[in-house]
């Protein structure tokens, strides 16, 4: 199986950081590999008149968002770096949210970290289980 089209569920973790190196190093080997490096801002359901109070909180949870991902891609060796796409993606659970994304775009691979929940807290918190649980791709986990 080629893999071409590599979806990396990035936050700022150690776990996140793991993915995106093991992804840029999939991406590396692969001249035609094309990567995209997703983040999910966690906005909590609100109403219209808490999005209103809220608005300030939200636009710098977005702004610290995207600075994350500006980050992240300038990390990258150039030559990865031009074939890397950065998506700001937004909702209550990042988990359904990357699993929405690979709905509406065809990957060949996630990459996605761990953050190393064990137990019964992985099953519950663990945004890589929920991925692997839920996707209909490959799944490649970095520990």
């Amino acid at each position: 199986m080629a893999v071409d089209k590599i979806l990396v569920a990035y936050d700022e973790s150690e776990g996140g950081k793991r993915a995106l190196a093991l992804g840029a190093d999939l991406a590396k080997v692969n001249p035609d590999a094309h990567m995209d490096l997703a983040y999910v801002v966690p906005i909590p359901l609100l109403d219209d008149s808490q999005k209103q109070a809220f608005a300030q909180i939200l636009d710098m949870m977005i702004s610290d968002g995207e600075s994350l991902l500006e980050e992240a891609e300038g990390s990258l060796d150039d030559e990865v770096a031009k074939r890397t796409d950065s998506l700001l993606l937004t909702g209550t659970n990042p988990a359904t949210e990357i699993l929405k994304l690979t709905d509406q775009r065809t990957y060949d691979l996630i990459v996605v970290g761990n953050r190393g929940l064990e137990g019964i807290k992985e099953y519950f918190g663990s945004v890589s289980h929920k991925i692997l649980q839920g996707s209909k791709i490959p799944v490649l986990v970095a520990k």
